[in-house]
């Protein structure tokens, strides 16, 4: 924390050409989660406007409008709005970063939906005291089930990632939700993609590794290209 303003030190990452990214140096930072779901959810179509729901740092927000999508970024802490607002600014980019609880928004047509939920539910360890990242990794604020209750509300189809031993109840909120699940796609037993649609449709179910021999795999090298990021 900063002696002088009680506010989080922070740094600025570049993950793509001229895109800056403001987040707390310690504390909850972006990891491979938001890359790989955005380029996976741009697999099942291109869409005409997303809703970046739980959007944080804004790290899936502006890489998707880094390809010219338009986009829009929803989080119930002011602090993460501040910084998106800040990173798009500086990034160059037309992003609406919104302070609102996704449970209270009225329901919209979206074409598609990101959510990338907390992993954790409640009992399931012992949150930060940070609350920043207390509330990213923890269900404080609505369960897997509420989220995507709230999400499928505001789109035609929904993409999430969530940890592997959580995607029976990701399915099973997708379909509470009144969505047809319609991709997923496992990832080294560790995260599960998945995308539900309200039109119903055939479940394509698929599994990708993230690493082969040590290095990269081309699907996830492909990912991070089709977004114009770098893999480190």
């Amino acid at each position: 924390m900063s002696a002088r303003t009680g506010e989080p030190r922070l740094t600025v990452e570049e993950p793509a050409p001229g895109l800056r990214v403001y987040q707390p140096r310690r504390g909850f930072r972006y990891a491979m989660d938001p890359f790989l779901l955005s380029a996976w959810a741009l697999e099942g179509g291109a869409p005409a406007q997303v809703l970046d729901l739980g959007t944080g740092s804004g790290i899936m927000a502006l890489l998707l409008a880094r390809l010219g999508l338009p986009v829009q970024g929803y989080d119930l802490r002011l602090e993460w709005i501040r910084l998106a607002r800040r990173s798009a600014a500086e990034s160059g980019l037309d992003v609406a970063f919104h302070f609102a609880d996704i449970r209270e928004l009225a329901p919209a047509d979206a074409d598609l939906a990101l959510l990338n939920p907390p992993y954790l539910e409640l009992g399931r360890g012992e949150p930060s005291p940070d609350p920043w990242k207390a509330a990213a990794r923890f269900e404080l604020n609505g369960d897997l089930v509420q989220l995507v209750a709230a999400a499928a509300r505001l789109t035609r189809r929904l993409c999430l990632v969530i940890r592997a031993d959580r995607a029976d109840q990701a399915l099973r909120a997708v379909e509470l939700a009144g969505l047809h699940p319609s991709r997923s796609c496992l990832l080294d037993d560790a995260l599960f993609l998945l995308e539900g649609r309200r039109e119903l449709c055939s479940h394509v179910r698929e599994q990708a590794c993230m690493r082969r021999r040590g290095a990269w795999s081309p699907r996830v090298r492909g990912w991070y290209e089709s977004l114009g990021a770098r893999l480190t």
